[in-house]
Order: structure tokens, then C-alpha cells, then sequence
């Protein structure tokens, strides 16, 4: 697959971090120089509170002078309900607006996120697989009818939602995905949101009820597959080879015995496929990741009692899918 050469901002952005991380790897490694932030060096964040749709979005939870930490913080107050992946509409709203705010701030900085708001923004952004899973991957009416930035957070039978344009949405995870725990963050809400498709798919199922779960779980898999790839391409191979160990040491850690498919068939999917996952190794990871949907097919599909070809069909169709999808979505990054 040919790749896109960086353009004239992220050329620049690269040098000064491949600055940045010469002097750290002299301290504590290039591991550490991953996991860096400091409040003294606000950078985006000082450009965000400053955005008056941020002032909003926190509310109460704003305060003039806040520190980088505590912006993130206050964004995971302002968005994150009680309830796992339920929101209220003022919730809601407020992600859209935190995640406009941030594409704008993008545009100005270059493409880079200060590192200590990565992590918090990233759990926030995880809350919502549902609506980023629709933007990201294959979307609906609702979420392409109300991503432009005039279009407010609705509630409909499935619940809350908020959507933003998808280039959009693909450059903020783009950035904050740097931080290999923020990635780790993504891909299993993404990894589990997926699980949760293929799960509610009855056993005897068949045309789009069989064959539109995989499909969508690899359109929006495969664009994650693209956001990694284009941060591993930025960094370098050194650099990037730590930053794939460590989303492959987030991903593999603590990996409990699945459970059967009929007593929990999502954990069933998600543990499954970490196993595979652990199985492949990290210096496989890329590739490993690159099959996770056509992986997570598989294991359905030998859970469900479907017939051999009717499985291979299918991951064959997951494959093809994941890599178009990682095709256009690295074309989006350029």
C-alpha cells in the first residue's frame, strides 16, 4: 500500500518530535518520552480554554487558569454519565462541542495534542463507540444528517446521540491515539462495540441480518488500523516499534479465560480475540490487528454452528473491507 507524504505542518510537527525524543531517550527512554505531559507546556490546551465552545461544554466544571490535567478531567465530568454509553443530551452535546473545539485547535497546532489531555479525551470519546463506530465506520442517516457543526445532540428509540463530520472525528483520534494507552482505550471500546453487534445477531440469521454486523465492525476496525499505521509512519521505526509494544502490552495484559458463547457471548468475542491477539505476538501485532475483524468472525461464526463455507465467505469479505477502509482512511490523513 503507498502512502501519502506528510504534508508541510506534519513534516515540521515529526522534526520536533523526533527533537523531543532524542533528549528524553537520554533521560528514561523513548518509552517515556510516549507517555510525557506537562502542565508547564499547555500548547493546545491553552488554545482550548480559550474557545468559548469549551466554556460551554464544561460549564460549571470551567474555571479561568485551569491546568491541562484538569481540563481533562473536567471534559470526563461534563460528558460521561453513570451508565456506561448512556448520556443525557446536554452530555452529548457537550462531546460535540469538546471535539469541535479540538479539530480546530488541530488546524492551528498542526496536528498535535498536547500528551496530557490525550489519555482523558480519548476515555471520554470511548463512551460514545456507539456514534463514533457510525461516523468512523459505516454511517446512518442520523449521524451524517446531523455531523455538520450547526446540527445539535438528538435523542432517538436507541437513546442519545451526537455526531461530528467523519474527517473530523478521524483527526482527533488520529492525535490522541499518539499515546498508546489513549489507542488502547479506542480499539477496545471499538473491540467490544463490535462484539456487541455480532452478539445480537440470532443463531439462523441470514442475508444483511448475517452479513451487515462484520461488514460494519470492519469498515470501523479498519479505519482504526489506518490511524495506527499513519502514527507508526510519523514516528519513525525505532519509535514506532515501542509505541506497537506498548498498545500490544495494553491489549494482551490480564486476558481472563473466555467465557462460553451462550453464557456471554460478548466476552466470549473480546477474549477470544485478545487470546489471538497474545497468540500472534508483538512482533506481529500490526498484522494480528490488521485480521482482528476477520479474527472475531471466525470465532463467531464457529460459535453460531455456521457452515465452513458460509465462514470463510465472510472472513474473506471482513478482510477485504478492513483493508479498503485502512486504504481510504490513511488517504484522509495524508
Amino acid at each position: 500500500m503507498s502512502e501519502t507524504p506528510l504534508p508541510h505542518a506534519r513534516r515540521s510537527r515529526r522534526v520536533a518530535l523526533i527533537a523531543a525524543a532524542s533528549c528524553v531517550a537520554v533521560a528514561g527512554g523513548i518509552g517515556a518520552w510516549l507517555l510525557l505531559g506537562s502542565d508547564a507546556n499547555p500548547g493546545s490546551c491553552e488554545e482550548l480554554l480559550q474557545d468559548k465552545r469549551i466554556h460551554e461544554a464544561l460549564g460549571d466544571n470551567y474555571k479561568t487558569g485551569m491546568s491541562c490535567s484538569e481540563l481533562g478531567t473536567a471534559v470526563g465530568k461534563a460528558t460521561v454519565g453513570s451508565t456506561a454509553g448512556r448520556h443525557s443530551l446536554p452530555q452529548a452535546q457537550a462531546m460535540k462541542d469538546v471535539l469541535m473545539a479540538v479539530e480546530d485547535t488541530l488546524e492551528t497546532t498542526g496536528g498535535g495534542l498536547d500528551p496530557i489531555l490525550r489519555t482523558p479525551l480519548a476515555q471520554s470519546l470511548a463512551d460514545y463507540a456507539a456514534d463514533t463506530d457510525a461516523i468512523l465506520g459505516i454511517g446512518d442517516t442520523a449521524h451524517v444528517s446531523n455531523s455538520s457543526y450547526s446540527k445539535s445532540a438528538w435523542e432517538d428509540a436507541d437513546g442519545v446521540h451526537m455526531a461530528v463530520p467523519r474527517t473530523s472525528l478521524l483527526r482527533t483520534v488520529r492525535a490522541v491515539s499518539e499515546e498508546p494507552a489513549a489507542y488502547t482505550t479506542l480499539r477496545m471500546a471499538a473491540t467490544r462495540h463490535a462484539a456487541e453487534g455480532l452478539a445480537a445477531v440470532e443463531r439462523g440469521a441470514g442475508g444483511a441480518e448475517l452479513t451487515a454486523p462484520p461488514a460494519r465492525n470492519a469498515r470501523t476496525l479498519g479505519t482504526l488500523d489506518a490511524v495506527a499505521a499513519d502514527i507508526r509512519r510519523d514516528l519513525g521505526k525505532n519509535q514506532a516499534a515501542q509505541w506497537e509494544g506498548d498498545v500490544f502490552k495494553e491489549l494482551t495484559q490480564k486476558i481472563p479465560e473466555p467465557p462460553s458463547y451462550s453464557k456471554d457471548p460478548v466476552n466470549h468475542l473480546v477474549d477470544s480475540w485478545r487470546r489471538t491477539l497474545l497468540a500472534e505476538g508483538a512482533g506481529n501485532s500490526a498484522t494480528a490487528l490488521e485480521e482482528q475483524s476477520a479474527d472475531m468472525v471466525s470465532t463467531w461464526g464457529k460459535a453460531l454452528g455456521l457452515d465452513s463455507k458460509v465462514q470463510n465467505s465472510l472472513r474473506e469479505d471482513s478482510l477485504n473491507t478492513s483493508y479498503h477502509a485502512r486504504s481510504d482512511a490513511l488517504r484522509e490523513l495524508g
